[in-house]
């Protein structure tokens, strides 16, 4: 269910509870990918690490506004987002985070309506957010306050995991407390896919656990992407060494090819 009608954008965020997946390189990835399409994109960090902020190439180190204005301090959108940070894909921005986040985190416990700020903030700034095709927004992985904000906002929810039981335990784990949180926000269950990263394809166990997912005996089967990412140092080289999404880095890359289905899948599906 889109969650603003008046606007041709799509928010996706992306979602764990189980670190380590590779779910900011995906969201960083398919970001650069959707740019490249001549698509305004808008990349939006509220994981306290900034991972995702720092393969824009943002020094961290310093003084700067950030995600953290939209939930106190609050702040116009075009005097936080960073514009065309990466100058092959001139239509991609970032709205970065901050490691201050963490302590706006505290703050929100106690705040009335605390799980609908960033859903009000873009509300009230649909003119500027608008204008983007696409809004992405990574979590880090956990169900706090700043995430289900993340996550209300979001038209489609995909949740990231490897190939093993741990993911496949914490995906069914996300999606039973998302489920019992929608409920109480009065909202639809929106997670839409389950994207399987970082797959050794020769490995046994890897066939094993596709195989596993994508059969009766899963309860996520109806979610799980077609597409599946292998596992790929370019990907990591990509994002953080040289701070580029893998379209810009290197197109022969095999996870290049596979993340640029997965864009087409997720069109298919109507989620992008």
């Amino acid at each position: 269910m889109r969650r603003f009608t008046m606007s041709d954008m799509k928010i996706i965020s992306i979602g764990t509870l189980k670190g380590g997946v590779g779910k900011t390189g995906i969201l960083f990835h398919l970001a650069g990918i959707l740019a490249e399409e001549g698509k305004r994109v808008l990349c939006i960090d509220v994981d306290p690490q900034a991972n995702l902020t720092t393969n824009f190439g943002v020094d961290i180190s310093g003084t700067y506004n950030s995600t953290m204005n939209i939930f106190s301090d609050i702040k116009r959108p075009d005097l936080i987002v960073n514009r065309g940070p990466i100058d092959e894909l001139p239509t991609l921005d970032l709205l970065p985070s901050s490691i201050f986040l963490t302590s706006t985190e505290l703050q929100l416990v106690s705040m009335a309506g605390r799980e609908n700020k960033m859903m009000n903030y873009i509300a009230d700034n649909i003119n500027w957010f608008s204008k983007y095709d696409y809004i992405l927004i990574d979590t880090n992985p956990s169900m706090s306050i700043i995430n289900q904000n993340a996550f209300k906002v979001a038209d489609d929810i995909l949740l990231i995991g490897e190939a093993s039981q741990n993911s496949y335990n914490g995906a069914e784990l996300f999606i039973s407390m998302w489920g019992e949180i929608a409920k109480d926000l009065n909202i639809d269950n929106n997670i839409g896919g389950f994207i399987i990263n970082k797959a050794e394809r020769n490995v046994n166990a890897t066939k094993e656990f596709i195989e596993f997912v994508k059969s009766d005996d899963s309860s996520i089967k109806e979610l799980v992407a077609e597409t599946i990412i292998p596992k790929n140092i370019k990907v990591t080289e990509a994002a953080e060494l040289e701070n580029v999404p893998i379209n810009i880095y290197d197109k022969n890359a095999t996870s290049y090819k596979a993340l640029f289905k997965l864009v087409n899948e997720l069109k298919a599906k109507d989620i992008f």
